[in-house]
Order: structure tokens, then C-alpha cells, then sequence
């Protein structure tokens, strides 16, 4: 059992649209550096972050801004997790599938590699969706060493 001292956590939510990318971001990257991540580790997973609310933004609602996209950070003495809800479009297990780099570089074009990124930045990504209420969930872990 993790007791409140050994974890921090809070939330922030924002509606669904792009502009408010940079706040996302930016906070990923500052909870990272006080998580104990250097610096480069930080903007990777401020990227990663970036990746999955942008895919939320555009995939999940389609671009709609009147939704809205909550993340919660948590600190714990062995990782950062960045848990990120929405209510809208979930991804399936089988949508998961990551793209080649070397065929994305022979055949480039406009997005496809937020998952790969995602994947590559983080030690683990889950993607998990409650019918009961409706929400969907993409859980980023950062573990800390």
C-alpha cells in the first residue's frame, strides 16, 4: 500500500482542442523534471504526452472542441504516470499497431507515428475503456531510475 507521503498525484483538465497543447506539454515535461528525470527523458515524455492528447483531440473527438481531455499525474517513487481520459472514440487492441520506421521513411506521409513514439518514449502505454461510464483511458508510465 502506497501511503499519501510516498505518492503525489493531481489533475488538470482541459477542453479539446489543440491550443492548449503547450500547457499539456509543459506541464509534462516540469512533473517529469521534479520527478527526477533528466532533461532530454523529460522532453521525450513531453512529446509522448503531447502524442496521446493530440490523438484524443483529433481521433477520439474528431476534431470537436467542445469536449474534454483530463489528465492526472501521479508520482511515485518508482515511476511518473500520466493517466489521460476522454469520453470519446476508444482504440481498439486491435487499432494498435505500430508502424515500421524504415517503411515510413520510404513511403512518407502526414502523422501515423504518434503511437510509435508513444511506445518508443515511455516504458509502458495501455490503452483501457470503461463501458460503464463511458470513458477511455491512455495510462503513460515513465519508470524512474
Amino acid at each position: 500500500m502506497v501511503s499519501e507521503v510516498d505518492q503525489a498525484q493531481f489533475r488538470l483538465i482541459i477542453p479539446s482542442q489543440t491550443r492548449y497543447l503547450n500547457l499539456v506539454t509543459g506541464l509534462a515535461k516540469r512533473a517529469s523534471l521534479v520527478a527526477g528525470l533528466d532533461d532530454a527523458t523529460a522532453a521525450k515524455v513531453s512529446i509522448a504526452v503531447d502524442e496521446a492528447v493530440t490523438n484524443v483531440i483529433l481521433h477520439a473527438y474528431h476534431g470537436e472542441g467542445e469536449h474534454s481531455v483530463e489528465l492526472e499525474l501521479r508520482f511515485t517513487e518508482a515511476a511518473l504516470e500520466i493517466h489521460i481520459w476522454h469520453s470519446g472514440q476508444g482504440i481498439r487492441g486491435d487499432q494498435l499497431v505500430l508502424p515500421d520506421p524504415k517503411e515510413y521513411i520510404k513511403h512518407p506521409r502526414k502523422g501515423g507515428l504518434g503511437l510509435l513514439l508513444m511506445s518508443r518514449f515511455m516504458d509502458e502505454v495501455k490503452f483501457k475503456s470503461d463501458e460503464a461510464s463511458g470513458r477511455n483511458e491512455c495510462c503513460l508510465i515513465k519508470k524512474i531510475s
